[in-house]
């Protein structure tokens, strides 16, 4: 390991490679349904914001000078080019289209959910234990953000809020639909929570104190 990079530069970097897997994973299923079209459409997008990262340590990418400003230009440019890719299909392929990418986006959660289940004898333990694997796996932004703000933290349940869309900025700058992104996100946990473990679920629940605001998330007991 590099004298200058330390377990959390690791983690983080893995979140951002399941990003750049979770957009593989589109276009393959987009390429199912329109085969060369989803070639051109990935060829577009990555004329624009460049190709992923290649599959290489971190220490042998990393411009070690600027550790934190690199590992939030991969996530600027994962989560936008990932976006692009989403829009382009939705908009050439329409409905069709959208299905195939919320069926990405199902199978990628779960695939993260069972690899996150795999040699952990607490995650069955509880809405807690589910909650801080889904930190490990999906990408929110650098530690130092802490978008969400937990209400309840328990083995039957746990609420937290989102207090900002970390995404939201890179989706808009790829021009997608902020709304079909939140809701392949939901899909995403919703398959990565019900895959760790089978007797949890997750949701959206309303914001009781400030309104119907969809920006509260709980995970418990089916």
């Amino acid at each position: 390991m590099s004298a200058f990079l330390g377990p959390i530069h690791y983690w983080l970097y893995s979140k951002i490679r399941r990003v750049v897997e979770r957009e593989q994973m589109v276009y393959e299923k987009a390429a199912e349904l329109c085969n060369d079209t989803a070639d051109e459409l990935r060829a577009q997008v990555w004329q624009i914001y460049g190709e992923p990262l290649p599959d290489m340590p971190l220490d042998q990418l990393i411009d070690q000078g600027n550790i934190h400003g690199w590992l939030q230009r991969q996530i600027n440019i994962a989560e936008t080019r990932e976006a692009a890719l989403i829009k382009e299909i939705v908009q050439t392929c329409g409905d069709a289209g959208r299905e195939a990418v919320e069926k990405a986006f199902r199978e990628h959660g779960a695939i993260c959910g069972h690899d996150a289940a795999k040699g952990n004898a607490t995650a069955a333990g509880g809405a807690n234990e589910i909650y801080k694997l889904l930190n490990n796996y999906l990408l929110n932004g650098m530690p130092c953000d802490q978008a969400d703000m937990v209400r309840e933290n328990g083995s039957d349940k746990v609420c937290w809020e989102t207090t900002i869309c970390l995404q939201q900025g890179n989706w808009r700058k790829a021009g997608a639909d902020e709304s079909l992104m939140k809701q392949l996100y939901q899909i995403w946990i919703g398959a990565f929570v019900e895959a760790v473990n089978p007797a949890f679920t997750y949701r959206q629940t309303a914001d009781t104190l400030r309104g119907d605001r969809m920006n509260c998330h709980e995970i418990a007991g089916a």
